[in-house]
């Protein structure tokens, strides 16, 4: 069983999904690693505890997230650091979906067909919970793809006929959290940004190195396409 937190990032050329599983028999650690890092950042740098990670506004410069000035070289050394305590979680695996920035649906549904297909693999089933905003829009495309059809499942496993049978490992409906009440759901924010400024590098982001820190994540990338795709990464 695994717990699949979604989030995306874009801009107007791509829109990118990342999906981070955390198996349900390692959350408690992986929620502990979260907030022991957490802490030490307060005590290092003052960051607030309870303070939402956005990766565009973190590494932006942009809200006080501190009790001191946090500049963008130290912010971009913690954005870092924090996609190494994403690849050092326990258990972690990470899904990702790179599409154009006016297919988000399109996306969206690439991205849950090839969580299921590694469901399948992996012999687990998952719960998605899903940042807030689009939550007509998600649920409505997970029930599409999610419809067991016993009739598909009969012929599939009796040799009877090829058949196709649509996802079944991806339980109810998807949940949805607001992203600041949720550290791991903005772990996934973090992963989809840093993804987003290596498929569309900013010089002004490259300057700090993050064009190049999705590197960082390659541990636990999940490779849902064809074996010789390096980065495993769903694209059109």
């Amino acid at each position: 069983m695994h717990l699949i937190y979604v989030d995306d990032s874009g801009d107007n050329k791509v829109r990118i999904f990342s999906a981070l599983a955390i198996p349900a028999d390692t959350w408690h650690e992986a929620e502990a690693q979260i907030r022991h890092y957490r802490s030490s950042l307060y005590d290092s740098d003052g960051i607030f505890l309870h303070r939402e990670f956005h990766a565009w506004e973190f590494t932006s410069g942009r809200g006080q997230i501190a009790d001191r000035i946090i500049n963008r070289t130290r912010r971009s050394e913690i954005f870092k650091a924090t996609l190494l305590l994403t690849a050092n979680l326990l258990g972690a695996q990470l899904f990702n979906v790179v599409f154009p920035a006016n297919e988000d649906e399109r996306a969206f549904t690439h991205l849950i067909e090839g969580i299921d297909r590694t469901l399948q693999a992996w012999d687990s089933h998952a719960i998605l919970i899903c940042d807030e905003g689009k939550n007509a829009t998600y649920t409505r495309l997970c029930r599409q793809i999610n419809v067991y059809d016993p009739a598909a499942a009969k012929d599939r496993t009796s040799g009877a006929g090829v058949g196709a049978i649509s996802p079944s490992r991806i339980i109810e409906d998807p949940f949805f959290r607001d992203s600041r009440r949720s550290y791991i759901i903005q772990l996934s924010d973090f992963c989809a940004y840093a993804l987003l400024r290596r498929e569309q590098p900013l010089p002004s982001k490259s300057r700090y190195g993050l064009d190049q820190a999705f590197i960082l994540l390659s541990p636990i990338l999940v490779r849902m396409t064809n074996p010789q795709d390096e980065d495993g990464i769903i694209r059109p």
